[in-house]
């Protein structure tokens, strides 16, 4: 009888905790959905690392560039075009600018630094 107990707590335990696991990741989906308000809206994110995230941000008619880390949170640049959340992929004759294709301009605007390579 002592191993029926132990079988079912364990089985209770494990249950648990993948309900804790499902309940988490929805979640984290509904947040990512809901993240924008009436002036404020994230367009797009990109993870770059551990704790690191850059940012595509839509405030009032402005969007802005914006690097996220645990050390804080820094304005890369503004940007110019039109975005939308959940914009379609277009294969018109005049290309939607994507998140990739502004990172990429960015990148290509800043100075390098000693000891670093051109791509």
């Amino acid at each position: 009888m002592g191993g029926l107990s132990l079988f079912s707590t364990i089985l209770t335990v494990v249950a648990v905790l993948l309900l804790a696991y499902w309940c988490s990741r929805l979640l984290a989906k509904q947040g990512m959905k809901t993240s924008g308000t009436r002036n404020m809206k994230v367009l797009e994110h990109i993870q770059v690392g551990q704790d690191r995230m850059i940012l595509l941000l839509k405030v009032g008619e402005h969007t802005y560039l914006v690097g996220a880390s645990q050390a804080g949170i820094s304005l890369l640049t503004e940007v110019e075009g039109e975005f939308e959340a959940d914009m379609p992929l277009t294969t018109e004759d005049t290309p939607l600018s994507s998140f990739q294709t502004i990172l990429k301009e960015y990148l290509s605007r800043q100075p390098k630094k000693d000891g670093e390579k051109d791509e």
